[in-house]
């Protein structure tokens, strides 16, 4: 880093500019998780650090949503340009923390839009990479083909969606705790590939709720494979018939599998409302900084957990059936 970083009155002043900016909650959301999301546990490659999110090959990735990434990236651009330009002394925002940053700010907005006064932590210190420092072909292997986190899953994949959700958060180095706050807060959010409403349990999306888990476990509703699309469901209610949600396996492994649905159970209680807000921050917190090495250990060791996800297969095995 060559210049100074920002400090807390700028980085609450660059949050007003964000939410100001005619950006959705969901839209900062999606992009700061497309940007630190690509980091693998196994090699340490992918992060939010640099900013490569606007570079080639990843500003193309069909997960990424190429055009509506651009309209984001154009107006944090203007965003940081503003701020860059107006400081003295040195002191800059660099895109890859704006991209963060927009993001943490939207999870405190959806969180007070439930009611809830929390503060995202946000660590300044990315750089901005340059396309001539990235070599297309080597970062190329990095692009998602599935992100059950977005709910994408590309056609023709040979795995279930529900192992491959296991194995982007084993990547992640997720916990099983911290998968399933994800999950959950991701849904509410409104932070799905292509918006689709697959998992949006709730009527009140950009806000940060418990929804999810309360209306997965809700044995009012039935639910039945659909006829017309390959890995998705339809929860109906069982008196009426009527259709209510819409959800896939991935969603759906919150329900049925015995570790999974003991979490999911937590998270769906009245007095855990609080609780889901805060274990999803904080797991949201891991993702954003998992390639910051350059943070202290005892900051990164307070984002780990020590809950084990089981193994695919093992998921895979306790699949008796779709009804939660």
């Amino acid at each position: 880093v060559d210049h100074e970083l920002i400090e807390g009155e700028d980085i609450a002043a660059l949050k007003g500019k964000i939410l100001a900016s005619g950006l959705s909650l969901s839209r900062l959301v999606y992009t700061a998780w497309a940007s630190a999301a690509s980091f693998r546990g196994t090699d340490k490659r992918g992060g939010a650090n640099g900013a490569r999110i606007r570079l080639a090959p990843q500003r193309d990735w069909e997960v990424n949503e190429p055009v509506e990434l651009a309209k984001v990236l154009q107006t944090l651009e203007q965003i940081q340009q503003e701020f860059n330009s107006a400081e003295s002394g040195g002191k800059k925002v660099s895109l890859a923390d704006l991209i963060v940053l927009g993001g943490c700010a939207a999870v405190e907005q959806a969180a007070r839009n439930a009611g809830h006064d929390i503060t995202v932590p946000f660590a300044p210190g990315r750089t901005d990479a340059l396309q001539e420092q990235t070599d297309v072909e080597s970062f190329a292997v990095l692009e998602p083909t599935f992100d059950g986190f977005r709910n994408y899953l590309r056609p023709r994949e040979i795995l279930s969606p529900e192992t491959l959700l296991l194995e982007r958060a084993t990547l992640l180095t997720l916990t099983a705790p911290q998968m399933t706050a994800l999950i959950g807060g991701m849904r509410s959010l409104n932070a799905n590939f292509g918006q689709s409403a697959h998992g949006v349990f709730t009527d009140r999306p950009e806000t940060l709720t418990n929804g999810f888990f309360v209306n997965l476990l809700d044995m009012s509703r039935e639910w039945k494979a659909s006829a017309s699309s390959e890995n998705v469901y339809e929860g109906r209610d069982r008196a009426t018939g009527e259709l209510k949600w819409t959800a896939t396996d991935v969603d759906l492994v919150f329900g049925y599998n015995s570790q999974l649905r003991a979490l999911s159970e937590v998270y769906a209680c009245d007095d855990a409302k609080e609780k889901f807000v805060r274990d999803f921050v904080a797991a949201w917190d891991k993702v954003m900084n998992l390639d910051r090495f350059d943070l202290a250990s005892s900051q990164q060791g307070a984002r780990n957990g020590r809950l084990p996800l089981r193994p695919p297969a093992e998921v895979v095995a306790d699949r008796k059936g779709i009804s939660p």
